[in-house]
Parts: structure tokens; sequence; C-alpha cells
């Protein structure tokens, strides 16, 4: 029977269960502040020959707060006979919660900032459970894959961790995930020992499918391929499922030459270890098939210790089973704000936004390079120039799902824009019907995107064709003609008292080039012109469509 093994880290350093420790503060420039407890009842008049200012009264334990003007009178209240102790003040600190370095490397805080944290996102960690009794973890639900055993729950503490890397609360304690307000699905496939069979692990992947995750992480390994396996994973990348998994743990075998099994199959996204200093951990596997690269090495998270049965336990562990969750977690927060985008979109999309390590471009050792959290939504489109006159207008038809861009991640602003692709997207706008099926023009096939749209565009009189039977839908628009377009659907009305010296009276465009223009959705050139007869770009077209709106 073929096993499968958990990436054990190499470093574990148990962390003190008190996380919120106190400290002696010694004041230097105020009266000292002490507590005096009586044996009996509150004496005040040896207070009032101490010199003590009486701040509180804590009369259930017959003691006041009081502030001594010098350590002398300190020392002569002790010795007085009424006196039960007098205790030092001491410097309280807030349960504080801290935020890994990993955290913080892949600015998982400025995602926060801006309000990416994961909601409404499923995702499955299929591991060796989770501690479902953690205050720092709220797990939505699972399932245990191993025979005879029933419960979900987390002894190994090893998916634990995993799951606060990605999901530890926002709160008060302990450390926060990169993705707090994701839903966590605990899939145990993984025993005591962190050992499991290759059937659960299927079993439990496919459990994962029919519960409909957006994301299953795979902090696990083998160096044994599996057609089973490889089918599965790719059942669920086919079905839209982001595929995380870790590298592997054995850089030091050297007849591995390339990333670990699942890690290694074309559906799943292969994630390696990177130290502070952004260098690959001397732990962590490499290859053809790295894909990114996370923070790995002394990450404290949520753990469980079997052996004292304490809840509230954290691990500092390392490992490319630390460095998983934290891409996990960046795909969480992508795909809260862009729920439109396919699992292919949205996995190039984190690919070029990630911060290149290495040689220039992708390379064996760090993949696309560093994993990168959501640090604003031009993000989404990584060839745009984030805070130019296009990307407002950009981000609104997206928004309103007028576009979604490429498959490959971009949205190409300065290309032109095709004559179906323009009509599409004004049909999206306008909500036409884009199942209408009576069909015009020959040269516009029955199961194009745009062949809905072109239909009820041309019925509602909005746009004709080249020719009675012919769209020409690959064709560039230019901009006379969606000024035209826009023309129409609007019924925009004109003075005809701009003047544009490319737009001569006779054209079949004058009156809707001055209707656009007057109605502020269409803006000439600097030089008085408007360049009818160029072909409108993406960008242009966007900024048109988001003026219309308006």
């Amino acid at each position: 029977m073929k096993k499968i093994y958990v990436l054990a880290a190499t470093a574990l350093t148990l962390i003190s269960l008190n996380i919120n420790h106190i400290e002696v503060a010694a004041s230097e420039n105020e009266p000292e502040k002490v507590i005096i407890s009586f044996k009996d009842e509150i004496d005040f008049e040896v207070l009032d020959e101490m010199g003590a200012e009486v701040q509180e009264e804590l009369n259930s334990i017959n003691a006041v707060v009081v502030t001594l003007p010098d350590q002398q009178s300190i020392e002569s209240a002790s010795i007085d006979s009424s006196i039960e102790y007098i205790e030092e003040d001491h410097l309280v600190k807030a349960a504080g919660q801290m935020q890994t370095w990993g955290y913080k490397q892949i600015k998982a805080n400025t995602a926060s900032k801006i309000g990416y944290t994961g909601k409404g996102v499923k995702i499955a960690v299929v591991d060796s459970g989770i501690n479902n009794k953690h205050p720092d973890l709220k797990i939505a639900g699972g399932v245990s894959k191993i025979s005879g055993l029933t419960a979900f729950a987390d002894k190994l503490g090893h998916g634990t961790h995993v799951a606060g890397i990605i999901g530890a609360q926002n709160n008060s304690i302990g450390t926060v995930g990169v993705a707090p307000d994701a839903s966590l699905y605990s899939i145990r496939v993984l025993s005591d020992e962190g050992f499991g069979d290759m059937t659960d692990v299927i079993a439990g992947i496919e459990w994962a499918i029919e519960q409909k995750m957006d994301i299953i992480n795979l902090s696990l390994t083998t160096q044994t391929n599996s057609p089973s396996l490889q089918a599965v994973v790719k059942k669920a990348y086919d079905q839209g499922i982001i595929i995380v998994a870790a590298s592997g743990n054995y850089r030091a075998n050297l007849s591995i030459k390339d990333v670990l099994f699942p890690a290694r199959l074309p559906s799943v996204i292969a994630v390696g270890s990177v130290s502070q200093l952004n260098k690959l951990s001397y732990f962590s596997n490499f290859g053809p098939n790295q894909e990114l690269v996370a923070p790995g090495e002394n990450i404290k998270s949520t753990f469980v210790d079997a052996k004292t049965s304490t809840q509230e336990d954290y691990m500092v562990s390392e490992g490319t089973s630390m460095a998983a969750p934290f891409a996990a977690g960046t795909f969480a927060q992508y795909m809260e704000a862009y729920p439109h985008l396919t699992n292919v979109q949205l996995r190039a999309t984190v690919n070029r936004a990630a911060m290149d390590l290495g040689a220039k471009g992708r390379d064996n050792l760090y993949g696309h390079g560093l994993v990168q959290s959501l640090s604003s939504k031009a993000a989404l489109f990584p060839d745009l120039v984030p805070d130019i006159w296009y990307t407002s207008a950009i981000q609104k038809i997206f928004d309103q799902n007028i576009t979604n861009g490429f498959s490959d991640g971009t949205f190409r602003p300065n290309s032109s824009i095709t004559r179906g692709e323009a009509v599409t997207m004004i049909g999206r706008a306008l909500n036409l019907n884009k199942n209408n099926i009576n069909h015009k023009f020959t040269d516009v096939p029955k199961n194009s995107y745009a062949a809905g749209y072109i239909n009820s565009a041309v019925e509602l009189g909005y746009v004709k064709g080249i020719t009675a039977t012919n769209f020409s839908p690959d064709a560039p628009i230019n901009r006379g003609d969606m000024a035209v377009l826009i023309q129409r659907i609007y019924n925009l009305k004109s003075t005809q008292n701009t003047q544009f010296s490319d737009v001569p009276s006779s054209k079949y465009y004058y009156d809707a080039v001055q209707a656009v223009f007057e109605n502020n959705i269409v803006k000439g050139y600097p030089n008085g012109t408007f360049r009818p007869e160029n072909p409108i770009t993406r960008a242009e077209n966007a900024q048109i469509l988001s003026n219309s709106l308006e």
C-alpha cells in the first residue's frame, strides 16, 4: 500500500503557552505606586503618617493602592505591625496578536487594510485534521477519510499549524492568518504520526470536489506519482478549484531533480520555501515545476499538544508545508476581490503579481517568485499602469462584470477592441439578452460569446452589419463608429457647436461625435482632433462605457 508522508518540519520550537506575559516596570519620574495590604481593616492613620496618597480602596482584600513620596517611605511602612505586605506595581501588557514575518513579507497586512480577507471562500486543508477547539481558529466543517476514524480533529498538530497560517482569526490573541475570514474545512487523511494512505488522500480531494471547495491545500508529499491522484486533482482543477501543494523538504537528496508529488502535477501549484532574506530555504525542493515560493522558515502558528490536551498551543515550525498555506491564503484574497475570474485566470494573475527572485523571469529555484498579497484592485491586471487616466474606468467596468480581461490575467489597455467585443461589453452593461438565437449574420458563429448580444443589439437598432449578412465581429471598431453606437443607445442630442478639425460635417459620424463629446462621454485630443478613424483602444472603450454608466 502506498503511503504519503507529511512534510516533517526540519525544526520545531515549542512556544510558551502563556504568550501574554507580565513585565516588571520601574517608573522613574513618578512617585512609587504600591499596593498596601493590612492584616485587618485598612488603617488610614498609618497611611497619613507615611505620607501616602490613596488612589484606590480595595476593601474586599483590606488593601489600598497608594503613591508614596520615596523609597524610604516604603521601607518604613514595611515594618509597621498592622501591614500584611507591600507590593510594588507591575506593567501589564494587553493580550497582543502577532503578525508573523511571513504575513508581512507577502504583504497580507496591506490586503487586510483594503478589506480582502478571504470572505466567502471555502478552503479545504487536506492534512492531519484541524484542532477545532483552538480559540484562534474557526472551522466550518470537515471529514475524516481514515478508516475507523470519524473525527476530523487534529492530534498531530501539523494540519492545525497549516490552518493557522491560512485562517487564524483577526482577534487579540496569537497570530493572524492570511485569509482569516475564509471558511476552513478539515479533511483528515494523515494519522497522528503524520502518515497516510494515497487512497485516503484521493478520497479527501474527492470530498472537497463534492463539497464545492474553492481552494485545496496539500501540505503533504510523496515521491511516487499516482495516476489516480493525477486524475482527481485534474478533475478538481477542471471544476474551477485552485490546488496548492508543498514542493517538499528533500533538497539534500541529489537524486530528486524536481518538486515532489502532488506539487509536480500540472493541475497543482507547487510552492517552495524562502527565508526572511528571500533566499530559497536550505530544505526546500525546487525544479522545473516550481511555480511560486512563500515564507517557510520559523513560522509561528496554531498548534495542538496531544500530550497536554491544551487547546491554546502555538508552535514555531518550518518546511514547505508552511509555505503552501501562505499561497493558499493569498489565492483566497484574490478570489474574494475577483469572484468572476476562473481559476486559470487567478493562477496567471497571482503568478504575474509575484515578486521576481533569482534569475529574471521564471526559474527553477523560485518559479515566478515570492507570492504577493492583493495590494490594490489594479493588481488584477499587472499590465495596467496604476493611477493613470484609465485605471478607475477599467476597475468600474470590471466590478460591474462588463469585462474580465484575458485568460492570461492581462487587460491589454492599448490593444484595439473588435466589433464583437464592443457589442458584448455594451450588451453586458445594458443587460441585453445574451441567449438571443435569432441569428442575423453568417460570419457570427452561433456558439460565439458575442452572438446573442449582437442579435439583441441589431434588433434594438443599436448597431448594423457591414452588409446584410456580414457583421465582421473580429474587425476593430473605430472611434467614430463607437460614437454612433453610444448615441443610438442613449438617444443623445448635439448642438453641433463643437468643431473637431478632423471631423467634417459630411461624415456619417459627425453628429454622433458632437453628441458624445457634449454629453461628457468621450473626450477629444489636446490638439483639437477626435481621430474618428482610429481603432478605439480597450482603455478608451473602458472610459466610454464608464462615463456612459454614470
